[in-house]
């Protein structure tokens, strides 16, 4: 099972600045979003749950693009909990 997620650059780096206290922040390639969602994963210890997949960046409009894979070790019960908790983490005020 995966769930994909677009957001803008900025609000990735609102996230990092705001509940992670890192206030630079590079987002160039698909490389660097793969990378990006890892921090967020392991930081929210999160990572026995999920791999990042499908990682683009479109350069001229600013979206970040991903998905969250559920490790095949995991049930779908942890998916859906997990998920709520991943996007509850992302939301900026």
């Amino acid at each position: 099972m995966k769930h994909s997620f677009k957001f803008k650059k900025s609000d990735i780096k609102s996230v990092f600045q705001q509940k992670l206290g890192i206030k630079n922040l590079s987002i160039e390639n698909k490389n660097d979003v793969f990378n990006t969602v890892n921090i967020l994963l392991n930081f929210n210890e999160l990572e026995e749950f999920f791999s990042p997949v499908d990682c683009s960046y479109g350069f001229f409009n600013n979206q970040v693009i991903f998905a969250l894979q559920l490790q095949e070790s995991k049930n779908k019960k942890d998916f859906f909990e997990r998920i709520r908790e991943f996007e509850a983490f992302m939301e900026v005020e």
